[in-house]
């Protein structure tokens, strides 16, 4: 659920599109340790996992942690730049 969260919040989802990235998002599943055929869970168990965090000691436990992998591992070097969103080549210009 927390690598769920993590997830999201990465990639600015709502709820139900973090939970149908879940289910079909291979990368998803790999990163959160599903098998192929998983379905995951309803999206609002977010809203339930996140409240029960919020109500904890030390609500942003998961965000810190994370924080410092990545600060440590230099996981993401180049956030908000994106590349090429497919590999089709450019048929705009004129030869």
């Amino acid at each position: 659920m927390a690598t769920v969260v993590m997830l999201q919040a990465l990639h600015g989802l709502s709820d139900e599109k973090a939970v149908a990235a879940l289910r079909f998002d291979l990368r998803w599943k790999a990163a959160c340790g599903l098998g192929l055929y998983d379905q995951g869970f309803d999206s609002s168990l977010l809203t339930y996992f996140r409240r029960r965090l919020a109500r904890s000691s030390d609500p942003d436990r998961i965000f810190q942690t994370v924080r410092t992998v990545v600060e440590q591992t230099g996981a993401i070097r180049h956030v908000g730049v994106r590349g090429p969103r497919d590999a089709r080549p450019d048929t705009s210009r004129a030869w």
